[in-house]
């Protein structure tokens, strides 16, 4: 227990210390929209994760009014997926990247989105059978207590409600060596799934799997002059058995019955 706490106390204080060198006006202006300013190959990868995301739950949009997104960080996924919502509450476990969230998507308008500050462990603050719909991107991977993250994730959901959680996939080449070989160090308490690991965890929790994808083959980290090939790749590899199997990212829905 108390090195969970550890590794918690650990994210925590590494978010809040990005935070701080990002609570500038220079920032929150950067850009000129709530979109958190990074480069083409990291709005392309993020474009990705929330476009996929959306498209597995797509029958379920028109009934989903209230949302929920787990690990917001700086507000990289939020604004695009207030835009489908009338309600979304983000939380994160750093008070000060809430913080600063808060003050981009105030900026430019967005007011339909909750900011709090919690523990995807545990969500005391946050009510049970509330949402519709949560999502959560590289955010379980870091939890030391996965299954409790998605048991909480579920005691959230309406019956009836989506979660939709990625997972880093075991299998690709980018977390398997080319990371490594990048010299790209390894994050706090950072956890690798196959499709089958990051299923079943769905199904402990309570949750019935509708759908598991597999997709991308970009890295954030990309320069932007490969970005085309890269997008072409995306394109073809990820239809292709069985390349499938090596993509970077894996996606389940699961629906709380």
């Amino acid at each position: 227990m108390k090195e969970q706490e550890d590794v918690k106390k650990a994210i925590i204080e590494k978010y809040n210390r990005e935070a701080r060198e990002k609570d500038t006006e220079q920032w929150l202006e950067q850009g000129r929209d709530p979109r958190v300013p990074e480069g083409k190959a990291a709005h392309y990868f993020i474009d990705r994760k929330v476009r996929e995301a959306l498209n597995l739950c797509t029958a379920d949009l028109p009934s989903c009014r209230e949302a929920l997104e787990i690990g917001c960080s700086f507000g990289h996924m939020t604004s695009l997926l207030a835009e489908h919502f009338e309600r979304l509450t983000a939380v994160d476990i750093s008070p000060e990247s809430v913080a600063i969230a808060e003050k981009r998507m105030r900026r430019y308008g967005i007011a339909n989105v909750r900011f709090v500050a919690d523990d995807a462990e545990v969500l005391s603050s946050i009510p049970d059978e509330a949402f519709d719909a949560v999502f959560s991107f590289s955010t379980v991977r870091f939890c030391p207590d996965p299954a409790a993250a998605l048991a909480s994730m579920r005691a959230k959901l309406r019956p009836g409600g989506v979660a939709i959680v990625d997972f880093p996939n075991r299998h690709s080449p980018w977390h398997l060596f080319v990371k490594s070989i990048l010299g790209i160090r390894k994050h706090i308490n950072d956890r690798l799934y196959t499709a089958r690991e990051a299923e079943q965890l769905f199904r402990d929790a309570g949750f019935e799997v509708e759908r598991v994808k597999l997709f991308l083959f970009t890295t954030r980290r990309l320069p932007a002059s490969l970005l085309p090939f890269f997008k072409v790749a995306d394109f073809i590899l990820e239809r292709v058995p069985p390349f499938p199997r090596l993509a970077g990212i894996i996606m389940v829905k699961g629906r709380k019955a």
